[in-house]
């Protein structure tokens, strides 16, 4: 059985904040053994080779992934602008035929962020999917619902049963009342935003339903040279709206393979009830008194002590601490946007950030000194730079180190140092099989990313990233 799957990998990086920011949305946080990006690419590499259309600004965090599951960044397409779900899926459609897809060729539409708890019974599920959908149906997995949840929307169909069923509406996230009308009444799933369809049908239908979308996803060239500017006359549209609302035989198979969007600390509270690999605080870290019904998230190995407290939804960041009462935690984006309007780039940055190269973490920042831990992937190295307005001192801790200072290069190994003048040409290169890392002290009067002369960089970024 063939497929091409399509991930969409967007995000605000709102809804688990403070693990996800804006600069590390969910699909990139290891709550597992590796990221949900990771586990998706897992989950889908039986049905084809994955493609990935995300955001430019998320290139290095999709590429890392990639890389680790030995796939080719060549399968990612970058989006210059966020549109949502619509002009996305449109690009994919798009771009499929100009590589000569065949328009027989079932694509399926999957969240990058979703966890599946059944692999089975997904797998399962998606073959039914696909073979309906070679037929010409286009369909989506509709989620059996559990619980009343006010924090997805429906699909409400003719009639309950296997198979697909005959989609008759959308519905937007309901109040309480509604969704418990919903789950006493029968034939309402929840939308998890995973279509399947072939490929001449879905283009069939935005030249129909979106005509003006369709023309200028069409001007866009083989090459790409005109994408940003043909992105930047779309509207921003979820494919449900632009698409899937109006089809008249839109197609729903009932689904239960343990899905989850984990789109809140609450449902990822529950979900980690069910699956104990999520890298939540062991027990023996978290001491409680009289307390019951608490779930704890550290990144940091702390320990962490409750008194007297029910039912609280505490996580801890290095430069973030959420503590909010089970069932508020669909507030979190209006406290992320209070943080937004105070100015604080914890809604955006974290200490820590990846690089083509490898990645760093702020252990200390200060108005006269600033302290990172740097790691250098084997083989790689960092752009020949210079500073302006400050000098660095690097000391190795891991590995074997080639610095460059001024044309002139040394080699270091575990223990040794070399100080950089403020001014002076400098790179670092890991020469070892295993991460370098570096422990780097700044000293000067303004530590800001963007203070950097480069003069050659194997990756061709802007002069604002290391």
């Amino acid at each position: 059985m063939c497929m091409k799957p399509v991930i969409l990998s967007g995000g605000s990086g709102t809804r688990l904040w403070p693990v996800s920011r804006s600069s590390y949305p969910k699909q990139f946080c290891e709550f597992f053994d590796q990221s949900f990006l990771e586990n998706t690419l897992d989950r889908l590499s039986a049905f084809g080779d994955p493609e990935v259309i995300t955001i430019k600004s998320m290139a290095t965090l999709t590429e890392r992934a990639l890389k680790k599951k030995s796939l080719n960044a060549s399968r990612v397409v970058y989006e210059p602008l966020q549109k949502n779900t619509g002009p996305a899926v449109a690009l994919s459609c798009h771009l499929a035929l100009m590589n000569g897809v065949s328009p027989n060729e079932v694509l399926g539409i999957f969240p990058a962020d979703h966890l599946v708890a059944d692999e089975e019974e997904f797998q399962r599920i998606l073959k039914i999917a696909v073979e309906e959908a070679q037929k010409g149906e286009v369909l989506t997995l509709g989620i059996r619902p559990h619980s009343p949840d006010t924090g997805y929307g429906y699909i409400e169909t003719q009639g309950e049963g296997e198979g697909a069923l005959s989609v008759l509406k959308f519905h937007e996230k309901p109040s309480l009342e509604k969704a418990k009308t919903y789950l006493a009444q029968g034939g309402f799933y929840w939308n998890a935003g995973i279509f399947v369809f072939r490929l001449d049908q879905m283009i069939e239908a935005f030249q129909k339903f979106q005509p003006e979308l369709w023309k200028e996803i069409s001007g866009i060239q083989k090459d790409l040279s005109n994408l940003e500017y043909q992105y930047s006359k779309l509207p921003n549209i979820s494919l449900d709206y632009a698409i899937m609302e109006k089809l008249q035989n839109l197609k729903c198979i009932p689904s239960d393979f343990g899905w989850s969007d984990v789109g809140s600390w609450d449902e990822l509270s529950r979900v980690s009830d069910e699956m104990t690999e999520l890298r939540t605080s062991g027990e023996q870290k978290v001491f409680q008194v009289e307390s019951r019904g608490n779930f704890v998230h550290a990144l940091q190995n702390k320990v962490v002590g409750l008194v007297g407290v029910d039912n609280l939804l505490v996580v801890d960041t290095p430069d973030g601490l959420l503590v909010a009462q089970k069932g508020m935690s669909q507030k979190v984006k209006e406290l992320v946007q209070q943080i937004k309007e105070s100015g604080s780039i914890t809604v955006s940055e974290h200490p820590f950030e990846w690089r083509p190269w490898g990645g760093f973490e702020v252990l200390s920042d200060t108005d006269h000194f600033k302290v990172k831990k740097i790691t250098v992937d084997p083989g790689a190295r960092l752009s020949y730079q210079s500073h302006q307005k400050r000098a660095e001192h690097w000391t190795v801790i891991d590995g074997l180190a080639e610095v460059t200072l001024d044309e002139n290069p040394h080699i270091l190994k575990s223990n040794d140092s070399i100080s950089i003048p403020m001014g002076s040409k400098h790179r670092v290169k890991n020469i070892g099989q295993d991460p370098l890392t570096i422990i780097e002290i700044q000293t000067g009067h303004y530590f800001g990313e963007d203070d950097i002369v480069r003069y050659q960089d194997d990756y061709a970024r802007e002069a604002d990233k290391k």
